[in-house]
């Protein structure tokens, strides 16, 4: 297994440029490194094949558009999904927007969303927005102090008044992996409502089946996973994207138009209006048709866990040091503090020593007020072109920064 990471590892064009510079990357969890398969396509497009999709007749455009629409074919395969079940947006962040816009069209005053303390904001504004304009109630699953989620109080909060559950897979903050099997029985046994898994964090690491899942939408971002920024990608069962109204309109999402009324195009293209990110969208589909073939995300994610594990026994040394969440079900994420050193700090100092990690609160207040966070974490994130070297770096950086700090 180390050889086929390390092999990998140089498909990575920013790891033989850092490494040149001395510097090292820890931050995998923000934006993951470009794979050589994805930056190829990029190339290729902007020197010989620019053109818009879809209603363009000569050839640039026609090749365009069989590139891009082949690029949703891999990527619904990728997932186990339809063709027709893959609409494109910029992020995960509009992602979840565009549902809380679609599917508060359909909710009443009085209705629940369900969402957990360990959500991204982009997963928890959304929906406090919606409840707050439309008279709905917000309510938050509270994790453990250990941060895992409550099964338990979970299970309390779900009852008939449920529309909503939109939770995330895995921790930005902790890793965790959340339990999917038993979350997603309980909310079929207690609720209809609809069942959205925020997978930004899993992508990179787990084998989604949505089938599998059972969720009725579930969202990513390519940059998540080696591919380029700037490309978001929505699940949603057909028989549901089919009722939503849209999120946006323009042009490409119609099929007439008169001054007193329109038509909305079939599912997905509905929902992308204007001009999309059509390169990105291309090389996003071949990178998963490249990890696809060549990884065993199982095999990825004991590689990671592996890198985690020495990281956790290596830093543990280190007096004051104290890991957020629990170590069960965590993934490729490790977050810490130190007692009485700041994290933006430490960070500070980290860079300097030529070190790309993640300080603060990640996006997720609500846990870190949870768990009495003032100051956030310090938060590395692994992925498959990290290494041992890595770890050991961080602890001699850490041993620096805190003689400067203490």
């Amino acid at each position: 297994m180390k050889n086929k990471f390390q092999d990998l590892r140089k498909r990575f064009p920013q790891i033989v440029f850092m490494e040149e510079k001395g510097e090292f990357y820890l931050d995998s969890a923000a934006t993951a490194l470009k794979i050589d398969v994805g930056i190829e396509v990029l190339r290729q497009f902007y020197e010989t094949n620019v053109s818009n999709v879809h209603r363009g007749e000569h050839n640039l455009s026609l090749k365009a558009t069989e590139k891009y629409e082949k690029a949703r074919e891999k990527i619904a395969h990728f997932l186990n999904a339809e063709f027709n079940e893959i609409v494109f947006t910029r992020n995960t962040t509009e992602s979840l927007n565009l549902l809380a816009h679609s599917l508060g069209s359909f909710l009443q005053e009085g209705d629940e969303i369900l969402v957990t303390q360990m959500e991204h904001h982009s997963n928890f504004l959304p929906w406090q927005v919606l409840a707050q304009k439309k008279g709905l109630k917000l309510k938050v699953a509270p994790v453990t102090s250990s941060a895992l989620l409550d099964l338990n109080l979970f299970e309390q909060l779900l009852n008939p008044k449920t529309k909503i559950v939109s939770l995330t897979h895995v921790s930005n903050v902790t890793g965790v992996l959340n339990p999917l099997d038993e979350i997603s029985s309980l909310i079929r046994k207690k609720t209809s409502a609809y069942f959205i898994l925020d997978a930004a964090q899993s992508v990179s690491c787990q084998n989604l089946n949505v089938k599998k899942i059972n969720c009725d939408f579930l969202v990513f971002s390519s940059h998540k996973i080696f591919a380029p920024s700037g490309i978001g990608v929505l699940y949603g069962k057909k028989k549901l994207l089919e009722k939503l109204p849209p999120y946006q309109v323009g042009g490409g999402m119609i099929t007439d138009v008169s001054e007193t009324k329109s038509e909305w195009a079939k599912i997905p293209y509905k929902f992308e209006a204007g001009t999309p990110f059509i390169e990105g969208v291309i090389a996003l589909g071949e990178v998963l048709s490249f990890l696809r073939k060549e990884l065993d995300f199982k095999e990825l994610l004991k590689w990671e866990q592996n890198l985690v594990f020495q990281a956790e026994n290596l830093l543990s040394q280190i007096p004051g040091l104290r890991f957020i969440g629990c170590k069960k079900n965590r993934t490729n994420i490790l977050s810490f503090v130190i007692e009485g050193v700041h994290s933006s700090d430490l960070a500070f100092i980290l860079a300097k020593e030529k070190l790309a990690l993640r300080a603060g609160h990640h996006c997720c207040i609500p846990l870190m007020k949870a768990l009495c966070l003032n100051s956030g974490t310090l938060r590395a994130s692994f992925s498959l072109y990290n290494r041992e070297e890595e770890i050991y770096k961080l602890k001699r950086s850490l041993d620096t920064a805190l003689s400067i700090l203490l």
